[in-house]
């Protein structure tokens, strides 16, 4: 009996380190995360941050999603334009080459929801596809979305497909 006890237990475990999301065609989706702040209300937008693990032997490409809780889904990067951090649309999508990993976090490259149809508060669980070219999507199921303080944000664009963002002053917080 005390051997079934610990045979269950290190199952459980284990259970606890298996990634978020994977497919069979070899995308591991880890660690993934929403961003809940004063902007991730109704008409507003958030964020999913994490790793994205490409277990094949080709490249494929993260080139949007979809949520119940957004109208838009893209994939954004940051990046320094005019002497400014900005942020803006990958055209094309996001490359994960073969065998590597390719993180999603504030500051960096994330999958960006916009135009939300409902609050994305601290605690809620949301369900999210990304999509891929060059493999199967992926549905991750209960992602938590965790605070994160958005400081002195500055959105250049009223198009919701083309937003720059100033992140001088941003905070964020796991």
């Amino acid at each position: 009996m005390r051997k079934i006890a610990v045979l269950i237990a290190s199952l459980l475990v284990l259970a606890g380190c298996a990634p978020i999301g994977d497919s069979e065609d070899g995308m591991e989706l880890g660690e993934l995360w929403v961003k809940s702040s004063e902007m991730s209300m109704v008409g507003g937008m958030s964020a999913v941050y994490g790793t994205l693990t490409n277990n094949s032997d080709r490249d494929i490409t993260l080139i949007g999603g979809t949520t119940s809780v957004a109208n838009i889904v893209e994939v954004h990067q940051m990046m320094m334009m005019d002497g400014e951090m900005k942020m803006q649309k990958i055209d094309g999508g996001l490359l994960i080459p073969a065998g590597q990993t390719v993180l999603l976090e504030p500051g960096g490259n994330h999958l960006m929801l916009m135009d939300l149809v409902s609050d994305v508060l601290a605690g809620d669980q949301i369900t999210v596809t990304f999509e891929f070219d060059g493999n199967a999507d992926v549905v991750v199921d209960g992602m938590t979305a965790k605070p994160s303080v958005g400081g002195d944000e500055e959105y250049h664009s009223t198009d919701m497909g083309k937003t720059d963002m100033d992140m001088t002053d941003m905070e964020t917080s796991n």
